[in-house]
Order: structure tokens, then C-alpha cells, then sequence
């Protein structure tokens, strides 16, 4: 620890030497005036670089610029869109006229720098603005779905503030947290606090060569987002940009069935097919006939129309951009808001802050720093972070169906008799209970967020560049939940409720990093050879704190502070942990003849979370060959590259301390005699077991590819890739001897191979300009091996319900009983045993033992596609323009359980197909025969197991630009846009997009919470509309 906090003192005392030294220098070169335009007319916003230096200024809006250059100097001129210009330095005035170009003329942000497309050795994908803006995007993450090759992203919940993406690069390749590393303007962050209208370009680092040189925290990819910033020598520039939407479910509640007589009916059958008498009598049946309106209303509602609601968003951006000759600034501000799909309250609002500022002090120094200030605020009658009462889909589905409360002479809910409480007609009942739901709680969630980093730059000779850079990341979450206490009566005027007593909690969260670095660059050419370097250290400090309180027993809802409940029940808890990596780093870049390329990267990490195996090497190599400049290439290929790379990752994502043997301060022990009396007394006990020879998960990747663009303006690139993940860092189960039951290790291995395909076409045909594109993927995984210590067999594997980890399956693929539709005449012999009858399902004996049992279960699917695709439309003409983004996933299965799958699962609603497919009630029908406890039910099978095969027109905008001749302003567009407008797929009920159930390695914590596999755990997406304005003035 000494050592640790000697390294961290040095380096801040290092830090402000440096600051010192560099503003006491300060050496300066003649100003050089200039311009640049292009064939039409002045290019505001072009980039001009004193070569070799971090000197750089922007033209203004006439395309003027002001730079301090010498004689001899070189200027790099380039513009987005343009071919880069470098022009000698030769007297006091320079103009540049930049003609057309393509992409790979395109500055790319990579690992702690830059490079031009042209020279990419590594797999690296760029989604720059143009696709981002006027999306009505509420998180930057979903401007990635169906827009880059190789990387898989869904929406997992449309609940407002919490759109629970997954985000997966080249699959999932990893036992763990497989989430890819976001990297904000330099610093880890989070792509849910930024404003999608502050981007401008996301860069997805896939292979080894592009990621290694962030080391262990780049095993499962990199995104790189770059924030827009102001230009030098230009007048303050603002823009406005605002849209309103309104959301729409996607979910067919209309194969839900909610009418009472056909609910008690259907499930009546279940009841007889179980070999039991039906539970509700003619008479009950006629008392909800008779009442029908407590459940469809007056007017014939459904839950559906009580209680969902077209949800609305609304976006506010604003920004001012501008600089001067030596500091550029870009100040924006965002405010998002956004309804949910309930009438419960639920609401998510959004404030954002961000300043980008830059300075080039003189010839050698700059500074910089940037500054993200985010709120984030839900609240809810619900239940805020829990797919909960405050889910549509839960609330409607759960609602039953059976004897409603109705109202009794004092307008309270009354329910109609004491004997039907064990039928759950309780608070969650009917259309009445829809009011007590829609005021169960009073629940907020409120999270702020500050990143900010600040960084000195100093050039002492030319090529040679120092940077430090420091930077933190703070995110505090406060939690106010007060649980009520609604009334419900019997009949008889007794009191009735299922509901706890009024609960106060009041909990806060911290995560706060701390992150330094510093670097040396270096580039210097020897006559066709270009040479570049890179040489840094990086240090960072994490600390995670929480806090948590509640009372009960409160005398009044009104006043919901926690000194107001009681005392006898009273709880409080509390956690701190952390974790800190210390990171050595270096990258060679050759260059030569502009047509051969190397690139060397390593980085070594030590990490608090390993005892005897602390530091980890992660090496990488890439070359490039760019063909197209050798003489024998035809003038087919205006461009063609070859390229190739090889590297190794590292991967420590696990929990903190997992070495050690952790001790428990609040485990319970009861001195309690034979007769029950004694007292149970707090203690300490060891929690885990601990495993101190813990070490690095590590990748090897190897990537091989070409990327194209041939004469007629087709673009083509193609990579393969082999990805092998070995020492997987997982929760293996234990012998219980040992008094645990599980244990951290370096427990299995992965395999991830395939291949991706980019399309790109541009073309204009006079005012029409057309660009095209698409992306194709293909990813197959497979565990190769798990539990090392175990040599194969059925003990080589871990079974989870439908599914399987084990060598030779793909990731949690499912693995169940197979069936052969359902059984006609009489069964055969190993279904006769278990008691089947025609109608219930024909399951297969695949062991031929001659029974139905577990050893017949098979790999049937998995919920990870095989392929994923996107492609792109774009149209301008004259002053219109479209754009269109479709999204999609082949190979993938879907596995539907509990709820809406079952006949009859803890009372809800039906599933239509069950009353109307079941061959109780329809002799051709392809549903089972009626009953939950039949032969048709004792083993998990394949009957609900489908393809989630879907196509999705995920966003289209179309937009108009106003002249605005007349207008004092520069520039005004309208435009609407649709998201999730149009998909096509073969899946019921369910949204095809959202996996199965709510437990996946997209939202692990609602298995926790008992919801595992449960389709309505999941809050449906929705179909958004849009109109918009951005004026630019």
C-alpha cells in the first residue's frame, strides 16, 4: 500500500512540475493567415495542424483562419468529407482550395489517439453524427443498433430511464460481465448519462490490435465516443434543436383474453383435467356475469384501457460553439422528459451539462478540460428500479380475472366474500384494483453525475509531445420509496388487506473513480518511412459506497419522513469496497511508403482484485498492406487493404476481494434450547471461501480482413475472426463439505469465430444523392471447456432450468425434452408410463431407455443470434431528406414460460390460443388438452420454444431544410421520425427483440429478484412518433 501511495504522490508532484515548466516557456512563431474553400465556396469548421505539433485553429464561418507558423513549417488542412491538403509554410498568407474525397481520408479515434481510416490495421467500426442526430435517441447506446458490423444491440425495457441495453461485440465471449468498455473523450463512462445530440462520432474498437492498448478493461471491445467540440477563429455559433413524441406499447394485448366468463370458464377445464372438481360454481359464474362490469366496465375496458396510456417525450437542446484564435468552446444543455406507459405516475426526467473547452497557451502548450454534469430524476406509484407494479405488462397480465372488489356504501374497495381470499382477489384484482395499484407507493429515484477532466499538453521539439492528463467520475443515487397501505373491506364491513404495513426506505449509492495518466508521443519520418510511438502510465481508483434505512408503522402517509414511523422495527445497513489498477502501456506505429503498415501495442495491468497474480502483459501486432498502390492492382480497386492482426486481452471484471476469505459482521447465531427458548445473538462468519490463486481471464484474438472501395463507388469490406477466451473468471459450484457452495475460479473456456460484411454505396444523380448500406454477421460460440478440474461427463456441466452451461454448447443454450406435437389414439410405451392421454404432448424417449425421463433432454436453441444484420437508406434531394435504419437477428430461439404460456399460472389472464387451440375445446387444435399438473407438464420441453427470427425498421426520419434567405437565422430543418415503426417476425405475444424472460446476462439482477424466464417481467418496448425542429443560428 506504501509503495501504491508513494507512486500516486510522485506523479501528482510530477503533474505539477510539469504545469509549472510549461506556462514558464512559452515560445512563439510568426501569425500565418489564410484560407480554405472548396469548389463551392469557403469551408467553415476545417482543421488546420501545424505538422508535428499540437498548434491547430479552425477557419471561420468565411473560411478565414490565423495560425503561429514559421518558414518551412507544414500545414495539414482537412475537412470532413475532403481530401486532407499538406501545404509548406512560405511567407504570411496561405490558402487552400480542398477538393472532394472519401472516407479514408476520415480521422478516427482510436486507443490515446488518432489515425486516418487508410491506415487502420485493426477492426474498427465509425458511426459518426449524421447518425445520431434528429433520432429522438433518449441514450447513445440505442444509435448503435443495426448501424455497425459485429456488434449486437437490444433493447431490453421501455420503461422510462431505464432502457436496458445489450450491448455485445462479436457475441458474448465470457462467463461474466461481457459489457464492452465506454470510453468518454479519453475517460471511462457511462453511454446513459450522455446527450446524443453532444456526439459527435462513436468509434467500436473490435479486435485485439484496436482494443490491447487499454488492456484488461478491453476484453469484451471498445466504444470511443467523442463529444463535439468548438472550432478556433470562429464567432459563437448556436444551435436549437427540439423534438416531441408520443410511444406506443408493443405488445398484442388483443391475444389476451379479459373477460371474465371466459377466464373462470377455461380455467374450470384446467381444473377437470387435473382430475379435480372445477373450482368456481354455476352460482359464482353467475355472480360475475352479473357484475361483469367490475372487471370489462360500464363501457366494456379492459385493465388494458384503465391503466396503459400513450406515453409522451419531449427533448430541449441547446448549444453555443465558437473560439478565437488560441481557445475554442463548446457549451450545451439538454433536458429530456418522458412519460411512461402507465397511469401510476411513472416518469423519467433528464438534465444535461456539458463544457468542452481547449487552449493553445503558445507554439508548445495547450490545456484543455471537459465538464458532464448529468441529472437524472424517476419517480413512479409503482415501484422505481424493479420491473414491477409499475410495468405495464406485469400490472395487466396479473391482474385476475375472478371475483372483483366492488365499492362499498362508503365508496371503499370492498371485496365480495371472505371465502375467496385464498383465490387472491385481494388489492390485485379486477378494475378497481387497478386504483388502489396506481397509488401503491410514492417511490423516486434520483442520480447525479459529474465527469470531468482536465489535460496539459507540451511539444518541446517538433513530434514530441507530453500529455497528463487527470480526470473523476462521480454518480450519487438517492432512493425515496414509501410504501401505503391501501384498504380493502369484506362484505361484512371487516377489514381486509393483503399489503404490509406502510414502509419509509431511504437509501443512497456512490461510485466514484479517480483516473491519471500520462503519455509521450513521439512521430518522426526518415524519407519514405513514417515512425510514431506511444508511451504512457495510468492509475485509477474505484470506491463504491451504500447506505440504506427504513421504518414502518407509520400513523400517517402524508408525512413519509423517516423519524415518522416506529421505532421497533427500525433497519439500517450499510457496504464500502474498491478496487484500484495501476496500467504501463506502449504502441509503435510504421508506416512506409504509405502502403505497408505495422502496429505494436502492450500494456501491463496490476489489479487490486487478484492476491498472488496481480499483473498481467497483454501484447498485440497488426499489419496492414494497402494493395491498391502496387502497379499490378487493376483500376477496378480505387482502394484495396489487406490486413491482419494478433492479440491477447486481459479480463478481471469480477467482484472485489473474491481472493479473500470475507467474514459476514452481521450474521445471526441462535442460542435457542430444545423448547425454543434462548435469544439469537449477532455475530461474525465467513461468508466465502475465498480463492487466492485467482489470475487474468484472457483472449487471444485473431483478426484477418480487407477493406475496399472499388471504381463505381462500392464499398466492400470483409474480416474473419477467431476469438479463444481462456481462464474464465466464473462462480463455479463447490462441494458442500466444504461448507459453501460456491467458488470464484479461473473455471471454463470460450470460443467465438466468424466472419462480418460491410456494403457501402454513395452515389449523386444530379439533385438526388443516394447512399446505401448494410452490415452482415456471423457469430458462433461454443464453451470448450468448464470446470478444468472435472475431466468431461454430466458433471462437466451446470444446468439452469431450460438451459445448460457445459462444454460443447453455446452460452446458456436451451436444453429440454423433445416433442412430437401431441399424442392421437393411445400413447406408446415410455409416455403411457408417465400417465399421458391423447391430446397431451408426445415427448420423444432420445436415450431409448423406454422412459420419459431427464436424461432425455437435448440442446434445442439458444437465445444469442447466430447472425445479425443491419442496413441503411439514405436519400437527399434539394432540400428533402430520408433516412431509413432496419435491424435484425436469424438464428436465435425464444422460450416462453410462467405466465401467458402456462394454461393456468397463479390466476392471471389467457393466452386466447389456449381456449381457442387447446383440444379440450377444439378437436384440431395444436395446443394440448386442458390441465397444468398432465404428463404434458412434468419435464421443460420444446413446445414453446420458437424462432425469434425478426426484421425491424428501427428508425425513419424524413426532413425538409427552410430556406432561410429571409431569415435572421443560418439554417432551420423540420423533420419526423418513427422508431420501432414496422417488424416482421414469426414469434407470438412477445416482443422479438427482448430475449427471453427478464434473467440474461442483459439484466441478471431480475432473476434475483424471482423473475427469472418470466415473460411479463419484462417492461415492453414501445413505437415512437416524432416531430422536430434544429435551427442553427
Amino acid at each position: 500500500m506504501k509503495k501504491y501511495l508513494d507512486i500516486k504522490f510522485t506523479l501528482h508532484k510530477t503533474f505539477a512540475f510539469i504545469g509549472m515548466l510549461l506556462f514558464s516557456a512559452g515560445v512563439f512563431a510568426q501569425s500565418i493567415s489564410g484560407n480554405v474553400s472548396s469548389e463551392d465556396g469557403p469551408l467553415p469548421g476545417a482543421t488546420v495542424v501545424v505538422k508535428g505539433t499540437e498548434r491547430g485553429t479552425s477557419t471561420d464561418f468565411d473560411g478565414n483562419f490565423t495560425i503561429n507558423a514559421s518558414d518551412g513549417d507544414v500545414l495539414i488542412v482537412s475537412f470532413i468529407g475532403f481530401d486532407t491538403q499538406e501545404v509548406p509554410v512560405s511567407g504570411d498568407q496561405v490558402n487552400v482550395v480542398l477538393a472532394e474525397g472519401n472516407e479514408l481520408d476520415e480521422v478516427v479515434v482510436t486507443g490515446y489517439g488518432t489515425e486516418l481510416r487508410r491506415n487502420i490495421t485493426g477492426s474498427v467500426a465509425v458511426i459518426d453524427s449524421e447518425v445520431i442526430e434528429n433520432r429522438n435517441l433518449t441514450s447513445v447506446g440505442q444509435a448503435l443498433a443495426g448501424t455497425a458490423p459485429g456488434v449486437q444491440v437490444t433493447q431490453g425495457s421501455g420503461e422510462p430511464g431505464s432502457d436496458r441495453l445489450f450491448i455485445s461485440i462479436r457475441g458474448v465471449g465470457t462467463l461474466n460481465n461481457g459489457a464492452p468498455l465506454i470510453i468518454v473523450d479519453g475517460i471511462e463512462g457511462n453511454l446513459n448519462n450522455l446527450n446524443p445530440q453532444d456526439i459527435e462520432s462513436i468509434t467500436v474498437l473490435k479486435d485485439a490490435a484496436s482494443s490491447a492498448i487499454y488492456g484488461s478493461r478491453a476484453a469484451n471491445g471498445v466504444i470511443v465516443v467523442k463529444t463535439k467540440r468548438g472550432g478556433k477563429n470562429q464567432p459563437t455559433k448556436f444551435t436549437y434543436d427540439a423534438s416531441f413524441a408520443t410511444s406506443k406499447l408493443l405488445f398484442d394485448f388483443d391475444q389476451i383474453s379479459f373477460d371474465p366468463i371466459e377466464n373462470v370458464t377455461w380455467k374450470n377445464q384446467v381444473d377437470v383435467g387435473n382430475g379435480a372438481a372445477g373450482r368456481w360454481s354455476a352460482d359464482d359464474i353467475a355472480f360475475i356475469n352479473a357484475n361483469k362490469s367490475n372487471w370489462l366496465g360500464s363501457n366494456g375496458q379492459t385493465p388494458v384501457d384503465v391503466y396503459l396510456q400513450d406515453a409522451t417525450l419531449q427533448q430541449h437542446n441547446f448549444a453555443a460553439t465558437g473560439g478565437s484564435e488560441k481557445t475554442n468552446y463548446r457549451i450545451s444543455v439538454g433536458l429530456l422528459d418522458q412519460t411512461g406507459n402507465t397511469q401510476d405516475g411513472s416518469r423519467f426526467k433528464r438534465a444535461n451539462f456539458r463544457i468542452n473547452l481547449d487552449s493553445q497557451i503558445n507554439d508548445k502548450l495547450s490545456v484543455g478540460t471537459t465538464i458532464s454534469m448529468v441529472r437524472g430524476d424517476r419517480t413512479s406509484r409503482g415501484e422505481v428500479q424493479k420491473d414491477g407494479l409499475n410495468n405495464p405488462l406485469h400490472t395487466v397480465t396479473r391482474i385476475h380475472n375472478i371475483f372483483s372488489p366492488t365499492r362499498n356504501a362508503n365508496g371503499d374497495l370492498e371485496i365480495a366474500s371472505s371465502d375467496l381470499v385464498n383465490y387472491g382477489v385481494g388489492p390485485g384484482t379486477g378494475l378497481y384494483a387497478i386504483e388502489t395499484w396506481k397509488d401503491y407507493k410514492d417511490a423516486q429515484s434520483i442520480s447525479n453525475n459529474v465527469l470531468a477532466n482536465a489535460f496539459v499538453a507540451y511539444s518541446p521539439v517538433e513530434g514530441l509531445t507530453f500529455k497528463g492528463t487527470a480526470a473523476v467520475n462521480y454518480t450519487g443515487t438517492s432512493l425515496y420509496d414509501f410504501q401505503k397501505n391501501p384498504k380493502n373491506y369484506f362484505a361484512d364491513g371487516t377489514f381486509y388487506n393483503s399489503f404490509p404495513a406502510t414502509v419509509a426506505t431511504r437509501g443512497n449509492e456512490e461510485f466514484y473513480t479517480e483516473t491519471y495518466f500520462a503519455t509521450v508521443n513521439y512521430e518522426k519520418s526518415f524519407g519514405n518511412l513514417n515512425f510514431k510511438a506511444l508511451a504512457g502510465y495510468q492509475q485509477e481508483e474505484n470506491r463504491v459506497t451504500n447506505f440504506r434505512a427504513s421504518r414502518d408503522g407509520y400513523l400517517s402517509e402524508t408525512v413519509q419522513v423517516l423519524d415518522s414511523g416506529a421505532q421497533d422495527n427500525q433497519q439500517n445497513f450499510g457496504s464500502e469496497t474498491g478496487f484500484s489498477v495501476q496500467s504501463v502501456f506502449a504502441r509503435f506505429d510504421f508506416d512506409y511508403k504509405d502502403k505497408f503498415l505495422f502496429q505494436a501495442n502492450v500494456r501491463s495491468d496490476g489489479s487490486s482484485r487478484f492476491r498472488n497474480n496481480k499483473w498481467g502483459s497483454f501484447p498485440s501486432f497488426s499489419a496492414g498492406w494497402i494493395l491498391s498502390e502496387e502497379d499490378f492492382i487493376p483500376d477496378t480497386f480505387e482502394f484495396l487493404k489487406l490486413r491482419a492482426s494478433y492479440g491477447e486481452l486481459g479480463n478481471a471484471n469480477i467482484g472485489n476481494f473474491e481472493f479473500a476469505q470475507r467474514l459476514s459482521l452481521s450474521e445471526a447465531y441462535n442460542f435457542s434450547n430444545a423448547a425454543g427458548t434462548g435469544f439469537i445473538a449477532p455475530g461474525v462468519g465467513q461468508t466465502t471461501i475465498g480463492n487466492p490463486n485467482l489470475s487474468w481471464e484472457k483472449a487471444k484474438i485473431t483478426n484477418i480482413g480487407f477493406n475496399s472501395i472499388l471504381s463505381n463507388g462500392l464499398g466492400i469490406d470483409f474480416e474473419y475472426f477467431i476469438r479463444e477466451t481462456n481462464d474464465i473468471l466464473f462462480n463455479i459450484p463447490i462441494n458442500v463439505l466444504t461448507g459453501f457452495t460456491s467458488q470464484t475460479s479461473n473455471a471454463a473456456s470460450m470460443e467465438n469465430k466468424g466472419w462480418e460484411l460491410g456494403l457501402r454505396y454513395n452515389k449523386t444523380f444530379g439533385d438526388l444523392k443516394v447512399q446505401l448500406s448494410g452490415q452482415l454477421s456471423k457469430v458462433e460460440n461454443t464453451v470448450t471447456d468448464l470446470n478444468p478440474k472435472v475431466d468431461g461427463g454430466d458433471l462437466d456441466r451446470i444446468l439452469y432450468s431450460s438451459r445448460i452451461l457445459g462444454e460443447g454448447f453455446p452460452f446458456l443454450g436451451f436444453y429440454v425434452l423433445k416433442t412430437d406435437g401431441l399424442i392421437t389414439g393411445s400413447p406408446d410405451g415410455p409416455n403411457a408410463g408417465m400417465g399421458a392421454q391423447a391430446g397431451d404432448l408426445n415427448f420423444i424417449d432420445s436415450s431409448g431407455d423406454g422412459q420419459i425421463n431427464l436424461d432425455d433432454r437435448e440442446y434445442v436453441g439458444k437465445d444469442i443470434p447466430t447472425y445479425t444484420y443491419g442496413f441503411q437508406l439514405g436519400l437527399q434531394y434539394k432540400s428533402f431528406d430520408l433516412a431509413a435504419i432496419f435491424q435484425g437477428e436469424a438464428d436465435v430461439q425464444y422460450y416462453g414460460d410462467f405466465e401467458l404460456w402456462r394454461p393456468d399460472a397463479g390466476g392471471v389472464v389467457t393466452w386466447k390460443k389456449w381456449i381457442t387451440e387447446s383440444v379440450t375445446n377444439n378437436p384440431s387444435g395444436t395446443f394440448p388438452r386442458a390441465g397444468s399438473t398432465t404428463s404434458s407438464y412434468r419435464f421443460v420441453n420444446d413446445f414453446f420454444l420458437y424462432d425469434r427470427d425478426w426484421l425491424r425498421l428501427k428508425n425513419l426520419q424524413i426532413g425538409y431544410n427552410i430556406p432561410t434567405d429571409s431569415l435572421p437565422i443560418d439554417g432551420l430543418r423540420l423533420f419526423f421520425n418513427a422508431t420501432n415503426l414496422l417488424t416482421f417476425t414469426n414469434l407470438p405475444l412477445v416482443d422479438p427483440e427482448q430475449r427471453s424472460g427478464a434473467s440474461t446476462t442483459a439484466d441478471p439482477a431480475l432473476g434475483e429478484q424471482g423473475w427469472a424466464d418470466r415473460p411479463n417481467a419484462t417492461y415492453p418496448n414501445s413505437r415512437t412518433i416524432s416531430f422536430g425542429l434544429s435551427a442553427k443560428f
